[in-house]
This record gives structure tokens, sequence and C-alpha cells, in this order.
């Protein structure tokens, strides 16, 4: 059903003229719309000249816009009535100017009861609240909405249903800007508490944040993995890398080590160059698209050798060019030196602020960056060094939980220092939970690009 669903809308933007494209995941397309040259309205009376509106499919009947980044706050567009691109374009200009026109009214109400709201850089009205940074700030959709903000007081916190961001006021309930920061402060404090609750509940009955793992660690195995028939085939390669101290995955295609990374994330790769209809080369380029992957290293490995493949490989990015048969005795220090290199980051960092609890610590803490290899960790507490702890990250966004066993590498700053924290490597995930963390990686890449859900 949900595929001729879709098919039904691909056909009907397709008839109206409307280039489309499949996003991952096939749930969704990707459209673009252009536009007459009349501008867009502003809500301080000014104007924006937009040339293309760009838009995803949501159900089987309608879009939401997406950027310019001001057209977001649009509700769903019907688009199976619509009998041209100039008639969607005049229904999605309609909606823009009743959208102005409730947050005018709204910004002259509040600012009669002497509240001072402001139009930010995406044509929205939003409002500080009392206590917290310029940043943190609500969002009003009109005179009876407003969404609460995702940092602050719920920073990290994932809420049960996403209307409960929406604080709803009856306009009689509020005689002054004071009565309004009052019913927002209420409504995040209830937010919060409700929260804590069902966190203390769920640690209570959770063994494996009941208890504290603090063991001391090995040195984690460095992981590879293998690309291609000729070393993945057989067991000599992956036997010598494992009696080396490296943990290691194996898999035959291109298409196999594309999807082994959304499951897992290799430290470096040993590829064939010939992968069937694609190249090593090739390889090299799409693993540096893969979520959360920077710069991770690609040894690649030919039949015999060639200065010209072997040049395209260096340019491609590859970092290091080899011929079969390996001796893996003899090329293994150069492996973990390319594993090492201090000036290589192999994992994206993400800036983000999630909520972490940690078996044996009565508090939860706060993440403040997160990538595949590891976090950062905003806190006072004296977690002792080189020890693995077990921790469960709230991924609020998408109403998960990432549970993982951590390795405090490092401390930074002591007591006077501003920035005060510990940097732990993940060194182990329970069940499948490696590949819930990529998936959120993926999902905030996306965000970034502008194609992500934005609250």
């Amino acid at each position: 059903m949900a595929q001729r669903q879709q098919d039904q809308i691909e056909r009907r933007l397709r008839e109206l003229g409307i280039h489309t494209r499949m996003l991952d995941g096939h749930r969704t397309l990707l459209g673009s719309l252009r536009v007459g040259p009349a501008p867009f309205e502003t809500l301080d009376g000014s104007s924006r000249r937009v040339k293309t509106v760009v838009f995803s499919t949501v159900g089987p009947d309608r879009i939401k816009c997406l950027r310019p980044r001001f057209l977001f706050q649009l509700p769903l567009q019907k688009i199976l009535d619509c009998h041209s691109a100039a008639d969607l374009e005049s229904r999605i200009r309609q909606a823009w100017r009743a959208h102005c026109e409730r947050l005018r009214n709204t910004r002259a109400w509040l600012s009669s009861l002497g509240a001072d709201p402001e139009i930010a850089d995406n044509e929205s009205l939003t409002l500080p609240i009392d206590g917290e940074d310029q940043a943190t700030r609500v969002t009003w959709i009109d005179s009876h909405r407003l969404v609460l903000p995702g940092s602050g007081p719920l920073s990290g916190i994932a809420l049960e249903e996403a209307e409960d961001r929406v604080l709803r006021l009856a306009r009689t309930s509020v005689a002054s800007g004071v009565d309004v920061e009052i019913a927002i402060s209420e409504r995040l404090g209830a937010l919060a508490r409700a929260h804590a609750q069902r966190r203390e509940a769920e640690f209570r009955h959770n063994p494996y944040e009941q208890a504290p793992l603090a063991t001391v660690v090995d040195e984690r195995p460095r992981r590879v993995l293998l690309v291609g028939p000729r070393l993945a085939d057989g067991r000599a390669y992956a036997e010598s890398l494992r009696l080396r101290g490296y943990a290691v995955d194996a898999v035959r295609t291109f298409e196999e080590a594309l999807a082994a990374t959304n499951v897992v994330s290799p430290e470096l790769v040993l590829a064939d160059m010939q992968l069937g209809r694609s190249d090593g080369i090739e390889l090299v380029v799409m693993l540096r698209e893969a979520g959360g992957i920077e710069d991770l290293p690609v040894v690649l490995v030919d039949s015999t050798r060639r200065p010209a493949r072997r040049q395209a490989a260096r340019e491609a990015g590859a970092a290091g060019y080899l011929v079969h048969p390996l001796d893996i005795s003899k090329i293994a220090p150069n492996l973990e030196r390319m594993i090492s290199a201090p000036q290589r980051r192999r994992f994206t960092r993400y800036e983000k602020r999630l909520s972490v609890r940690i078996a044996g610590v009565e508090q939860p803490g706060l993440v403040t960056a997160l990538g595949r290899g590891g976090m950062f960790l905003a806190t006072d507490r004296d977690l002792q060094s080189r020890r693995v702890h077990r921790c469960v990250v709230t991924l609020a966004e998408l109403g998960e939980t990432l549970r993982v066993e951590a390795e405090v590498l490092y401390r930074v700053g002591g007591a006077a220092a501003a920035c005060r924290g510990v940097g732990m490597r993940f060194h182990a995930f329970p069940n499948a939970d490696e590949a819930v963390l990529i998936d959120y990686l993926k999902h905030l890449d996306a965000k970034s690009a502008g194609l992500g859900q934005v609250l």
C-alpha cells in the first residue's frame, strides 16, 4: 500500500513538471519547485527573493517545505489536487501570507503584555527564557501555541510525544508578560520532573545500568575491515591480523563494504582494487561520504603493480597501495602507524548536548560531543582513567537510547577551569547498539543538510 501511495504522488509531481529524487530509505521524495520572481514578504515588512522551494513528500498526498529555511514553519501542503506547478506555488505563497499574519498578530499581543518577542533569521517569532542563555528560546506558532526548545532545561530529554514540546496557552489565562514566563517555566519544570521520574524507574529495573563495570581495561583491539574476495576468502589474512591484536571483519563486495559501515566503525580498511563492477578507488570516495566518517584510512591492494593506478589511488585519497600477495608480518607496523597517526581524525565529532547515565553514578551527566569512536562528557566527577564504564545515552530526537561500554582516556580542566570533563572512547556495544549510534549520526548529517526534522 505504501509503495502504491508513493508511486501516486511521484507520478503526480512528474505530471506537474516538478523534478524529484528518492531519499535514502525509499520512504520519501525530495523535490524542487522553481518559483516566480515575486518576493516573499517577511514579518517586519521587508521581502525575501526565492528562486527554488525544496520540499519532501509526506504520506500519500502532502509535502513539507524544507528550504528556504523560513518556509519550514509552514504546515503540510496537499499536492494531489493541484493542477499545475503554478497552482502549488500559489498555495505555498498563500499559506506563507496567512502564517505571517498570525505571527504579526501574536507579536502585537505579546508586546501589549510587556513581553519582547524577536524575529529570528528564519522568520520565526521567538522569546527568550528567563534565566537561560540567549540561544535557548521558545518559538511561537500563533497566539495560542508555542514550541519549547530542545536545549536549556530540556537538553537531552526524550519526550514521550512530539506534542509534549508544544505548550498551549489560553489568552484569557495570561494578563502580562510575567504570566507568559510563568506558564513556560511551569511546563518546562513539569516535563523535566516527569522525565527524571521515568529515568529513575528505568534505572532501578535495568540490570545493564545497575551494576558498575569500571574495570581496568586491556588495550582495545583496533578494528580492520577486509574488502574483496582475495582478502576475505580463506582465513590467512584475517587470522594473521587477529594474532597481532586486531579485530577483523571481512566482506567480499563493494556493496557489502558500504553496508558494513552502517553497523560497525572500522579504523582501517584493506580493500582489493578490483571489486566486481566497482573498484577500490570508488570505495575510497564513497567511504568519505558515510555518516560520521571524516578520514578513514583505506589501503588498496592490486593484483600487480601499476604506476598509473597507484597514482590514481593516491589522488583519490587512499592511505596506501600494496600488491598481492601480502605479508602481514611486514606491513603490520605500517598499518598500526596509519591507525595511530595523531593528525588523522577518522571519525567526525558532532557538537551535541545529550543526557547520559553512568552505572554506579547517581545523577545523570551531559554529553557535549559525540562521534563513532567516543564522546566527551562534561562532569566534575572523578571517573578513573583507563577504566571502562557502562553508559546509557539518551538520543532525544529519535526517542532511542544508546548503551555502550566507554573507556575514560583523559580528563580536561581542574576545579577552576571553564571546561571540565572526560574524554571517553567507546570500547564495546551490547547487541546492535553500535548500529543505533551510526543511524543517529546519519540523522545529524541529514539534519545539518536541511533534510532532517527541525524542532
